[in-house]
C-alpha cells in the first residue's frame, strides 16, 4: 500500500499533468482524456504489449460518465490500479496495488510547473 506522502506527491503530480499547458486553469481538479493519454505515454505506462493507447482510452471511458469533461483525483487512482493490473500481471492484485514503479514514473515526470 502506498504511503501518506507517496500519495500527497501523486496528488501533486495529477494536478500538475492536469493542468500542465492551460496557464489559465491554476489548480486542475479534472484531467481531460487528452492529458491522461499524455501522462500514460510520457511516463512509459504505455509498453504495447501489456498496456496499449487503446487500454488506456477504455480505462478513461469506464471511469469517467460521459457528462464529464475530465477524470477526477479518484477516479485516476482507480484508473492507475487497473493499469497497474494490466502492466504487471505476473504480480497478485495486492502486489501490484499502486506499483512503486509506475509511482515514481509519475512523480519524477510530471511537469514543473502547474
Amino acid at each position: 500500500m502506498a504511503k501518506s506522502s507517496d500519495m500527497d506527491e501523486l496528488l501533486v503530480a495529477f494536478r500538475k499533468f492536469a493542468a500542465h499547458g492551460d496557464h489559465k486553469a491554476g489548480v486542475a481538479s479534472e484531467m481531460p482524456g487528452q492529458k491522461w493519454a499524455k501522462l500514460c505515454k510520457d511516463c512509459k505506462i504505455i509498453d504495447g504489449k501489456h498496456v496499449t493507447s487503446t487500454d488506456t482510452d477504455i480505462i478513461f471511458s469506464k471511469l469517467v460518465p460521459k457528462t464529464s469533461r475530465g477524470m477526477s483525483y479518484a477516479d485516476f487512482k482507480k484508473a492507475l490500479e487497473m493499469l497497474c493490473q494490466k502492466r504487471f500481471p505476473d504480480q497478485s492484485k495486492g502486489e501490484t496495488h499502486w506499483s512503486p514503479i509506475i509511482l515514481n514514473k509519475i512523480k519524477l515526470l510530471s511537469p514543473k510547473r502547474v
